[in-house]
């Protein structure tokens, strides 16, 4: 038994000899590779230059064979460079001819001023060229009762809220219902202020004419000269115009002022009745 072991041992171990052993790999450091890789690419780059020298190289017969142009020698530059003997002359210059005088233009004259004609005034209204008042009766014939007691604030009341103007001569006429009573006044002259002929040619003027259409129960008249009003004697008249009011018989006052100084008179009128004189006063 021994035996068998013992060649059975070497038969094992002879084979293990013949098997061949696997090569082991080991990595190339990066040095080396860098010095593989540069040297296989100027290889490369060796053998394209000698192929391309090569296909040069068979080109050059069909080259020669083309004729050399011809040069004109007096073209070629000399060997001493360019001839320095020749003077170089160069145009004239030409002056800039004298710009031409400038003329001056003549002055302008400037034209005068021209005045603007100052704005004219509004003309006032003309006077109407009316007749001159008809024959009311004698003067004897007045209607009107001068008062004692003068009612200057009731006519102030009135004269203030419509606006009234006051003068050296001054006329004015209140009522009390809506009827239309109408002012008038015969100037020295003998002309007539009222509610057709509002300004005459001595300087009175009928500036409040109230009641055309009845509105106001509480109305006011009113005539004046502001100033330089004529001497003479004035004659105040009333008349019954128009009826608005349930009431026919209208009574009325009138404040007649020269100078400041107040006179009242009172009367009535009916719409029947002509005009009627109601007082006469003198301007000295």
């Amino acid at each position: 038994m021994n035996r068998t072991r013992m060649v059975y041992f070497q038969t094992i171990t002879t084979r293990n000899e013949d098997i061949p052993r696997r090569a082991t790999y080991t990595p190339m450091d990066p040095i080396s590779a860098t010095v593989l890789a540069t040297l296989g690419i100027g290889s490369a780059q060796g053998v394209y230059r000698i192929l391309r020298g090569d296909a040069r190289r068979a080109m050059l017969p069909s080259m020669a064979s083309i004729p050399a142009p011809d040069i004109d020698k007096s073209l070629r530059r000399t060997r001493g460079g360019l001839n320095r003997s020749v003077t170089l002359s160069a145009a004239p210059v030409q002056e800039p001819p004298e710009p031409a005088p400038i003329e001056e233009p003549e002055p302008v004259e400037e034209p005068e001023p021209v005045e603007e004609p100052e704005p004219a005034e509004e003309p006032e209204p003309e006077p109407l060229d009316l007749p001159s008042a008809p024959d009311l009766g004698d003067e004897e014939d007045v209607i009107g009762e001068e008062v004692e007691e003068v009612q200057e604030d009731l006519f102030a009341e009135r004269l203030g809220r419509e606006g009234a103007k006051t003068g050296e001569v001054q006329i004015s006429l209140i009522w009390f219902n809506k009827n239309d009573l109408d002012l008038s006044v015969v100037c020295p002259s003998g002309e007539r202020i009222s509610f057709d002929n509002k300004i005459s040619n001595c300087g009175g003027r009928l500036d409040i004419d109230m009641n055309e259409s009845g509105k106001s129960d509480e109305p006011v008249e009113n005539v004046f000269w502001e100033k330089d009003a004529p001497k003479g004697r004035y004659r105040v008249f009333v008349e019954h115009f128009e009826k608005h009011d349930s009431t026919d018989v209208t009574e009325f006052s009138i404040l007649v002022t020269v100078d400041g100084e107040p006179r009242e008179f009172k009367g009535q009128i009916s719409n029947k009745d002509p005009p009627q004189e109601v007082c006469f006063f003198d301007v000295e």
